[in-house]
């Protein structure tokens, strides 16, 4: 029984963190209705199998697969610019398939020439720690704004829900302190929200389904259509999504680490591998490209479910829910909000992780340096409108327009020059 409520966690936290962007992207390209919950349904059974392929012969750690950010901001982009480019929405989702296989070649190319191992002797506890902090700050307005029940279509809030959100927000942060049941907080926190919710006359009608089960097809949009003006952006892509697969990886083992749980530590090339093939099967289901996220360390520190068994049949579960269309309507009902307040403790909790690996770094004055810049341009960047980078090459666009990946890729970049300066001297 306590296998099964870790896994159906492990399945919640996963759909939580997982919906609102391909729901985001399905409206972004006008899919409605029985499309957009294919899209959903793809995006969902990608990110499934992603997350198995991990566990099991990639990093072989419980980080689970989520939509890319990255490629959320290139297709929300390309949204708005593909009829000019391309000619019309369908050519524009036909070159985004490409965009991710391509992607997908790139990452499995460059995982088995070495580079990913290369790459990760840059990831220092500073640039951990700093990683971390910057992708607090920037999802936590996202966090706020889902639950105020705001978006670009309804910017007024709703008071209820946000009253409703704290509610559910205090449950979790007490559930953890419960005996026997803090390991379930992000289960109890969902279940009790998604109660007042319904109670409370917020939650959506459910769409009826007349299909019980449905196997993903393949190439939906088309079949993939070469635009060599991607090469540039989709290499740059590519790299930024590697960085963030190894930080990922390396605050998980921190945590696994603490948590006395034993894990094989070299393991990044066969990760960068089969981040490589989930990339691919991205394009070929016409979905999101996936990512390892690092909230996953967040709800192992809270939770202490820190076992891959689980973890894979929490997958097993994602995977089978993308297979039923039904199932697929009734979790996309879920108010975004309940996600974001039962999470919510979760990555506030990732701020903690983000000190101890400052706390293990013994030249303090070389941390605040670096940390400083990586930081204030990371930040800085977040407050700056999306349009304003609307005149820049698409690739640029893709790195300037991230906080988060800016910001690491200025400490990374730091950190390097700084070791190379030790070494002359």
């Amino acid at each position: 029984m306590k296998l099964f409520f870790s896994a159906l966690q492990w399945a919640f936290f996963i759909l939580a963190g997982s919906l609102v962007v391909p729901i985001s992207v399905a409206s972004s390209y006008g899919l409605e209705g029985a499309d957009a919950v294919a899209f959903v349904q793809r995006t969902l059974f990608v990110l499934g199998i992603a997350g198995f392929l991990q566990a099991l012969f990639g990093h072989r750690l419980p980080v689970y697969e989520g939509p890319a950010g990255l490629w959320w901001g290139v297709m929300t982009l390309y949204a708005g610019l593909g009829s000019v480019l391309f000619g019309s929405t369908g050519a524009t989702l036909q070159v985004l398939q490409y965009s991710f296989i391509l992607s997908g070649i790139i990452c499995i190319l460059l995982s088995l020439f070495g580079l990913v191992d290369k790459l990760v002797r840059y990831f220092t506890p500073t640039v951990v720690g700093t990683y971390l902090f910057l992708l607090v700050a920037q999802l936590s307005g996202s966090f706020l704004k889902g639950m105020l029940g705001t978006s670009n279509a309804n910017p007024a809030g709703n008071g209820s829900m946000f009253a409703l959100s704290i509610i559910v927000v205090a449950i979790a942060i007490l559930a953890v302190k419960l005996p026997y049941v803090g390991s379930y907080s992000v289960l109890l926190s969902m279940g009790g929200g998604w109660l007042l919710f319904y109670l409370f006359g917020l939650t959506k009608p459910i769409p009826h389904s007349d299909t019980l089960f449905q196997l993903p097809k393949l190439f939906v949009f088309g079949m993939p259509r070469i635009e060599g003006s991607m090469v540039i952006t989709v290499i740059i892509v590519t790299l930024l999504l590697l960085t963030n697969m190894l930080a990922s990886i390396r605050v998980v083992q921190q945590v696994l680490a603490r948590q006395e749980v034993p894990f094989e530590a070299n393991r990044f090339k066969q990760a960068g591998i089969m981040s490589g093939v989930a990339q691919i099967l991205g394009g070929m289901f016409s979905a999101v490209g996936p990512v390892a996220i690092s909230g996953s360390a967040g709800f192992i520190a809270a939770t202490r479910i820190n076992k891959r068994l689980p973890f894979l049949l929490g997958s097993g579960l994602v995977i089978l829910i993308s297979l039923l269309p039904g199932v697929t309507a009734f979790f996309a009902t879920i108010p975004a909000a309940i996600g974001y307040a039962a999470i919510y403790p979760v990555f506030a909790g990732m701020v903690g992780l983000a000190f101890r690996e400052y706390d293990s770094v013994t030249d303090k004055e070389r941390l605040r340096r670096t940390t400083g810049l990586g930081l204030f341009t990371g930040i800085g960047v977040m407050f700056v409108p999306s349009g304003a980078w609307a005149s820049f090459p698409p690739f640029l666009t893709s790195l300037l327009s991230n906080g988060l990946v800016l910001g690491s890729v200025i400490v990374i970049l730091l950190e390097v020059l700084s070791s190379k300066a030790r070494q002359r001297a």
